[in-house]
């Protein structure tokens, strides 16, 4: 399960509507729906009931996102708190570790 996931998930309950998560999110609402259908298959539970005037969650839905909202939330504070910290970007090069060209060597040892 990843965080993007989860996001999608909060927004559809928030919008009411698959569609109406799509237009915000700017993602189609086919690829939303199946980022839906990959969550309920994780968790192996149906989260929304569907009609034709929206989405609402059902009790695991409901559970599903409370947690979201306090895991997503974790996430963006653990993001604060990492850059107060450690301000400094990314800086540096890249050293090679092995001479070997090909492919399987990052997994094998070179002889």
């Amino acid at each position: 399960m990843d965080s993007r996931r989860l996001k999608y998930f909060v927004q559809i309950v928030d919008s009411g509507s698959i569609t109406r998560a799509a237009a915000v999110t700017g993602i189609a609402q086919p690829a939303l729906s199946q980022q839906l259908a990959v969550l309920e298959n994780e968790l192996k539970v149906k989260l929304l009931d569907r009609s034709v005037s929206g989405v609402t969650p059902t009790p695991a839905g409901k559970i599903l996102y409370a947690h979201a909202q306090t895991i997503l939330r974790q996430v963006e504070d653990m993001r604060h708190a990492v850059h107060r910290e450690e301000c400094k970007p990314l800086s540096g090069a890249v050293k090679k570790i092995s001479a070997c060209r090909r492919p399987w060597c990052l997994a094998l040892p070179c002889r």
